[in-house]
């Protein structure tokens, strides 16, 4: 192994560390699974650099990731998270969060509903699926109809 894949590794462990401590007390198992989740995911990418910056930031922006998409800053949420609760866990700041999380988004290529980091109720409401006919449906309808 060459120094840069066990910088990577213990880079890999200490977030790891951070999300399940944060998880521990913010999230419920479904949200610890979604996070630790992508977080495995951004550690598979080869050429995603994730030695650099604060394992903090990189905890704190793999959460604010899977909040957006589980809908989690929204005060309606049974699960409700502010945005704040996550950087002042993290000591990290709002904005650079916001935009690392994006960042994590473009890379890992994850849209709303993405299916394994969502909701499935979520997944399905936001993932379509365009039938024989033309017809495009949701995927929640399809399953209501009985056509999935």
């Amino acid at each position: 192994m060459t120094n840069a894949d066990d910088k990577k590794s213990k880079r890999i462990e200490d977030v790891r560390i951070l999300l399940q401590e944060f998880s521990k007390n913010h999230l419920t198992p479904e949200l610890t699974d979604y996070v630790l989740r992508l977080w495995e995911q951004i550690g598979r990418k080869r050429n995603y650099v994730i030695t650099g910056g604060k394992p903090e930031a990189w905890a704190s922006a793999t959460v604010y990731v899977i909040a957006r998409l589980n809908f989690l800053f929204d005060r309606e949420s049974r699960t409700f998270l502010a945005p704040d609760t996550i950087c002042n866990f993290f000591g990290t700041r709002k904005d650079t969060i916001s935009a690392k999380a994006t960042e994590i988004e473009r890379v890992c290529r994850i849209r709303m509903g993405q299916d394994g980091l969502c909701s499935p109720d979520i997944a399905n409401s936001l993932s379509f699926v365009q039938l024989s006919n033309g017809l495009i449906l949701t995927r929640q309808q399809a399953k209501e109809m009985g056509l999935m």
